[in-house]
């Protein structure tokens, strides 16, 4: 038997364009339709075993939420079935089911009875929650006077701390400091296997750590369900309207999936404009515009330029920053010996490739440019796309101190 199961659900709205619309279909004797159906929702179904820790994500406007609204009952699908097999702790909405005039000591009681727990058994747990909150002597104030941090500390507290045998959570976890979502996700991962857990987040680091199985949702259907980091790539190629390419060579790439360069006025631009960028793109193992990687995948950069002249000893680099706008890492064809390249007058297609190295997981922005590093009237001729790429990269199994991971030879002990 499984913990959750959803049958072919579906959630249909019907949209009007105003609100006469409205009157006129109530009233209207030939039952003549003045709305549009849409469907939230589209024949869903799926089963989650039994401390299963299951990720959906998708696109705003996917339905995730809508899902988890019906699964716990606060929405009604319009067509299919819904099954649960034990006490639901649901977290969907900051301050969902707390009364705004009782106080926090108050909302615990009043959440845990809605969950089906008795006084006793909230009494036994009532430290735990205390603790895990950290909200001191604001516990006994009403909760309209809570910030929002405040809110999900305790509505996660509640959740969480009672153990509960279904546990689902709707991107709550994003509102709270970094080190509350650490606690929280330590939770979590101490829950695992015990509780089963259904968590819809937009933080596809934490994702992949916890869920070995990821559903991706999109308008409203089932895209994807399986393996994590299949599912984080359906996900980009969902976003960006775009799949993996094949090609026999590095210059069969089809330029609808480019990114144009918008060219910035000649009197606010740094450089010479003999040479510009047009459009660019890049794929992380073949998976175009990829916005997630980790250790040892390949990127490949490619650069539609134009160039006005002919420019010898052509420098090709790139640099990349976190989110602080540290400079991490680079590298430049001259840098790496590559110092014969020869820009001709008229377009061309540059790409440069390198493997993605151990650095910590976190945002990172990728600057490109070119140029030939010789000054014309005072002028470099060069062209940078400052933070064209953004990357979040994530970090399998490791702890890194630092920005990058230094492998240590040997750790050994000499008896004197």
């Amino acid at each position: 038997m499984y913990t959750i199961e959803v049958d072919q659900v579906s959630k249909k709205y019907a949209l009007y364009s105003n609100k006469k619309d409205i009157l006129k279909e109530v009233f209207s004797l030939k039952k003549n339709k003045y709305h549009k159906e849409f469907y939230a929702l589209e024949d869903i179904s799926f089963q989650v075993d039994k401390g299963e820790c299951v990720g959906i994500i998708g696109l705003n406007g996917s339905g995730k939420s809508t899902l988890l609204k019906i699964i716990t009952g606060v929405l009604t699908q319009t067509s299919g079935n819904v099954s649960i097999n034990g006490k639901v702790s649901a977290l969907l909405e900051l301050g969902a089911g707390f009364n705004p005039e009782y106080t926090g000591l108050e909302n615990i009681y009043l959440n845990t009875m809605l969950m089906g727990y008795t006084r006793k058994e909230t009494e036994e747990k009532l430290k735990h929650i205390l603790d895990f909150a950290d909200i001191g002597d604001f516990i006994n104030q009403p909760v309209k006077v809570y910030s929002s941090g405040m809110f999900v500390r305790l509505a996660f507290a509640i959740a969480i701390t009672i153990e509960p045998e279904v546990l689902i959570i709707d991107e709550a976890l994003s509102v709270g400091d970094v080190f509350f979502q650490q606690k929280c996700y330590k939770k979590i991962k101490e829950l695992a296997g015990k509780s089963t857990v259904l968590i819809v987040s937009h933080d596809l680091n934490a994702m992949t750590k916890f869920c070995k199985r990821i559903i991706v949702m999109d308008k409203g259907k089932i895209k994807y369900d399986g393996n994590a980091q299949e599912a984080i790539t359906t996900y980009f190629k969902i976003k960006h309207g775009k799949y993996s390419i094949s090609h026999n060579n590095d210059y069969d790439l089809d330029m609808k999936d480019f990114k144009d360069f918008l060219v910035p006025d000649k009197n606010n631009y740094s450089g010479n404009m003999n040479v510009i960028i047009k459009k660019y793109l890049y794929t992380v193992n073949d998976n175009i515009n990829c916005e997630n990687c980790k250790y040892g995948d390949n990127f490949k950069i490619y650069l539609l330029v134009e160039s006005i002249i002919n420019l010898d000893n052509l420098i090709v680099g790139f640099q990349v920053r976190d989110k602080y706008s540290n400079e991490i890492f680079g590298e430049t064809s001259l840098t790496s010996g590559y110092n014969d390249f020869r820009l001709n007058e008229g377009l061309s297609l540059i790409n440069l490739e390198f493997t993605w190295p151990e650095v910590r997981e976190g945002n990172y922005f990728i600057t490109l440019g070119i140029g030939n590093g010789v000054e014309v009237l005072n002028q470099i001729e060069e062209c940078w796309i400052n933070n064209a790429i953004h990357v979040t990269a994530s970090v399998e199994d490791k702890v890194i101190y630092g920005v990058f991971n230094c492998p240590v030879s040997n750790f050994s002990i000499n008896r004197i």
